[in-house]
């Protein structure tokens, strides 16, 4: 499942990502000051002079994460080379305690919630990052250090674009060209870059790869592959999953006949959006699954936090009785409710959210057609279906989420997510800008 790519010199990759826009945009470039960002912000402004007529506007900015001395320094310094491209540029800093574990996780969601922030004060359509085909290298290689699966789809590496928090899509031109013709590209220009030390830190995961993969002649990237599969996934989902009852999703079997890495790729997506989980089950499970079609109708396992019930035209998911959240929600606060909801109040009170859905809760979720009627699903169904809903008041407005993309959602996984939001009524997702 690989695809061969010869790298591609910086400019002629900003080249051809600014040949895709022929409408005006303002696009956000996130630079550290490393040699990656930087080359990414000179060759945008050099091809941008080189195409007058490319209605595209940049804007910088650097996220000072304030975890080593001198780094408000090095914004600083960005900033100085911002003023001489004549690039407007912000700098944000990270405030607040750190944790002290889980540092790069959580340094890497603050830094994209800040820059999420900025884009939206100043309406910019997406985010440009500075990865390179050596960051692919080294994100396909742990990748492939931590998964027993040859064929994981994880193994596709970072996708060209991401869309964070549904709100807007981050972009990675450079994702095709080497960090040394990067480089070199800077120094024909005489302009230098600030090297950070954690990058040779070999207490961090990446640091540790790197220095395994100081060369690397081909660049794997089965992009094509990776959105195809997610393509023929999106339509077993629309094809082959209804939801009978609210919280209760219908599978028929015919999904089951599906080529298996489509027909797991679909699986892992429907059981983290019913679990509300950020990821699906391990290939282990999934077997276990599939193995399910094969039992008398009344079989059940638990994966994912979903209950699975093998019935004569298919298999029920739902979500398990176990460990749902009881909680409240105060006055114009939105909270997220077992992965699965988003729950605002509008009122003036604190209200409480706990697990049994009414009938008017029921009610309000609107019901594709299934091919089981309603009333052939066994009644301990339809009451753990029930349970599965957030009971809330009149202050409280509930809407569902897709769980496994949330937060980021690959590009060539956005039929898919498509998919899964007509079935579980979902808001819908931005669409991509390029």
């Amino acid at each position: 499942m690989t695809d061969t790519l010869s790298a591609v010199p910086p400019d002629a990759a900003i080249a051809a990502f600014l040949d895709r826009i022929n409408h005006p945009l303002r696009l956000l470039v996130a630079i550290s000051g490393g040699s990656d960002s930087t080359g990414l912000l000179l060759a945008l402004h050099e091809q941008l002079h080189a195409m007058p007529a490319k209605p595209v506007t940049l804007h910088a900015a650097t996220i000072d994460h304030g975890l080593r001395d001198g780094s408000a320094a090095e914004a600083e310094t960005v900033a100085a080379l911002c003023a001489r491209l004549g690039i407007p540029h912000e700098i944000r800093r990270w405030a607040g305690d750190k944790p002290k574990s889980g540092i790069s996780a959580a340094a890497r969601a603050a830094r994209y919630q800040l820059l999420a922030g900025i884009a939206k004060e100043i309406d910019a359509a997406a985010i440009l990052t500075g990865h390179t085909a050596d960051d692919q290298i080294e994100t396909i290689a742990m990748r492939a250090e931590r998964s027993r699966n040859p064929e994981a789809t994880g193994l596709a590496g970072m996708a060209e674009s991401v869309l964070f928090e549904n709100y807007i899509w981050i972009t990675r031109p450079l994702l095709r060209s080497r960090r040394q013709a990067i480089r070199a590209f800077l120094q024909s220009r005489q302009l230098g870059w600030i090297d950070d030390p954690s990058n040779d830190n070999i207490a961090y995961e990446r640091a540790r790869i790197r220095a395994h993969l100081a060369t690397a002649p081909q660049i794997g990237m089965p992009h094509n592959e990776r959105l195809s599969l997610s393509q023929q996934a999106a339509t077993l989902v629309s094809t082959h999953a209804t939801m009978p009852l609210p919280g209760l999703v219908d599978i028929d079997n015919a999904l089951f006949e599906a080529p298996r890495a489509i027909l797991c790729h679909a699986l892992q997506a429907l059981i983290a959006t019913v679990g509300g989980q950020p990821h699906g089950p391990g290939q282990d499970a999934l077997v276990r699954l599939i193995a399910l079609c094969q039992q008398p109708p009344g079989a059940r396992l638990t994966l994912g936090r979903c209950l699975a019930h093998r019935h004569r035209h298919g298999i029920y998911l739902v979500r398990e009785g176990r460990n749902l959240p009881h909680g409240r929600v105060k006055a114009d606060e939105t909270v997220l409710w077992d992965g699965r909801w988003k729950i605002s109040n509008i009122g003036r009170m604190e209200s409480p959210v706990q697990p049994g859905g009414t009938e008017t809760d029921q009610k309000s979720v609107p019901l594709p057609i299934s091919s089981v009627p309603i009333s052939s699903v066994p009644v301990s169904l339809a009451a753990l279906a029930r349970q599965s809903l957030p009971g809330i008041g009149p202050n409280l407005r509930a809407i569902p989420i897709i769980a496994p993309y949330q937060g980021f959602l690959p590009g060539f996984d956005w039929p898919l997510a498509v998919a899964l939001a007509g079935l579980f009524d979902a808001p819908g997702f931005l669409s991509p800008c390029f």
